[in-house]
């Protein structure tokens, strides 16, 4: 049987799931987001994220949101080789925490604050690998069957804490700057054995590579011994096996090597600074919100256990090099800029729409390497039915930057189109929760030179409790 389940080590660097946004930026950090994406110009306490200057113009006092959101990601790629075949990963992060909090102290000055999962956020798990990782071993079989065994979890968390101060510089602007802190820790266990081609391990080959090798020198030792005595045939013919058993023992060695079991046991972790402005412009009916996050320059160091022989897969697949014990890997976050307005058709019913731009070919990391930069447009509308209830939908279009060279099975995006419906109950003036559903239908993106076709999958749910007192 064909089997090969060699899981991805590098892809769990970058395969934890962003319910929306760029390479390694979490957008979603408030269930808010869920019934109605289109935030970037709300004046809500979410805003402490979306549209921090907009927190000038809420009312006096201290507000809260407490949030959880829960998402499912598949990450799928289907590969021609020899037959087609799909290679599946599993993404799920059923906690993803955030709170968002704002004291407006009078007419001028507010400080606001929020933690939030920033990036990644839950676990992976390919149970069938990854089709670069099978070619590896293919190529070592050529036609002969091969299978392993493997088992192996990752996580990884950004963990985000921002504070800032928003100033009131007439009744209708407000700017905002601000700070955020980054600490990234990822966690990668897992093991790879039983390797087999053609029903032999890393062990029979390691014999055989030696009898080939020993049958070698014996015949290059005959071959010098019938040219010494004149039998040229003889030499030629004794040389020849020479050279075959040579190249026998040397394709057995490799094998031998390559056929060993791997254990993958690394810790990372890094942090980062991202600095932030905003501005928010109120005209009557319409809002405008506009703000700016700097690029953050993270460089993540590993503590590894791994086996020794790691490094030899690194040999034919350079991604497996970021596991090594003491290696500094960037992963930086990209910057982003997001401009939207929002606009009060009646009291009770608003339209918005906004803006994204990620700067991700001016960072550094695999995860960013990127032909062109990410965007993604939004729109969105909400109804107050009545005192109580406030329905909402919204849409988003992000298109990532991903050229056909820039598509491998350890890193990859695809552009998708995200559906967001929800509401929110106000129990009192004081108290609002909310509550929404979002599903993201993705691009198929085939790329011809390697007969893969790669897409994803998502869905995410998320309730939020906005306080005020």
């Amino acid at each position: 049987m064909r089997k090969f389940s060699l899981i991805s080590l590098a892809m769990l660097i970058v395969s934890l799931p962003t319910i929306a946004g760029g390479l390694l930026t979490n957008t979603n950090q408030n269930a808010t987001f869920l019934r109605n994406p289109a935030r970037g110009a709300a004046i809500a306490i979410d805003g402490v994220y979306s549209n921090p200057a907009g927190i000038a113009f809420l009312p006096e006092g201290f507000h809260l949101s407490l949030s959880w959101q829960a998402a499912w990601q598949k990450r799928q790629i289907t590969a021609n080789l020899g037959t087609e075949k799909l290679f599946e990963g599993e993404t799920a992060a059923p906690v993803i925490p955030s709170f968002q909090t704002a004291y407006v102290f009078n007419d001028k000055w507010s400080l606001s604050a929020q933690f939030a999962i920033g990036g990644g956020g839950g676990k992976c798990d390919f149970a069938e690998g990854l089709p670069m990782f099978e070619q590896v071993v293919a190529g070592l079989a050529g036609s002969k069957p091969y299978s392993l065994k493997q088992n192996l979890v990752g996580e990884q968390y950004m963990y985000a804490l921002q504070v800032g101060a928003t100033y009131k510089l007439t009744d209708n602007f407000a700017v905002f700057g601000g700070v955020r802190g980054v600490l990234a820790s990822n966690s990668y266990i897992g093991a790879l054995n039983n390797i087999t081609v053609d029903g032999m391990n890393a062990a029979q080959y390691g014999v055989l590579a030696a009898q080939a090798k020993g049958a070698a020198e014996q015949y290059a030792a005959a071959a010098e011994q019938y040219a010494a005595a004149g039998m040229q045939a003889e030499a030629a013919q004794a040389a020849a096996a020479a050279q075959q058993y040579a190249a026998a023992a040397t394709q057995a060695g490799t094998a031998a090597v390559m056929l060993k079991d791997y254990k993958l046991d690394c810790a990372q972790k890094g942090f980062g600074i991202t600095p932030i402005i905003g501005f928010d412009w109120m005209l009557g009916k319409l809002n405008i919100g506009i703000k700016y996050e700097f690029g953050t320059k993270i460089e993540l160091e590993n503590e590894a256990n791994n086996s020794e022989n790691l490094a030899t897969l690194g040999s034919q697949i350079p991604a497996v090099a970021i596991y090594a014990d003491g290696a500094k890997v960037r992963a930086d976050i990209p910057a982003l800029l997001t401009v939207a307005a929002q606009y009060e058709i009646t009291p009770a019913v608003r339209v918005m729409g906004g803006y994204h731009q990620y700067f991700d070919t001016d960072a550094e990391g695999g995860a960013t390497a990127v032909s062109k930069n990410t965007w993604e447009v939004n729109f969105g509308a909400e109804w107050d039915i009545n005192d109580k209830w406030l329905i909402s939908g919204g849409y988003q279009r992000t298109q990532y930057g991903f050229e056909d060279e820039d598509m491998v099975d350890t890193s990859f995006n695809v552009s998708s189109d995200a559906l967001a419906i929800g509401g929110a109950y106000k129990f009192n003036e004081n108290m609002r929760l909310n509550f929404g559903y979002m599903h993201s239908f993705f691009v198929d993106h085939e790329v011809e030179a390697k007969q893969s076709v790669y897409t994803r999958k998502n869905d995410a749910v998320g309730i939020s409790f906005d306080i005020r007192f």
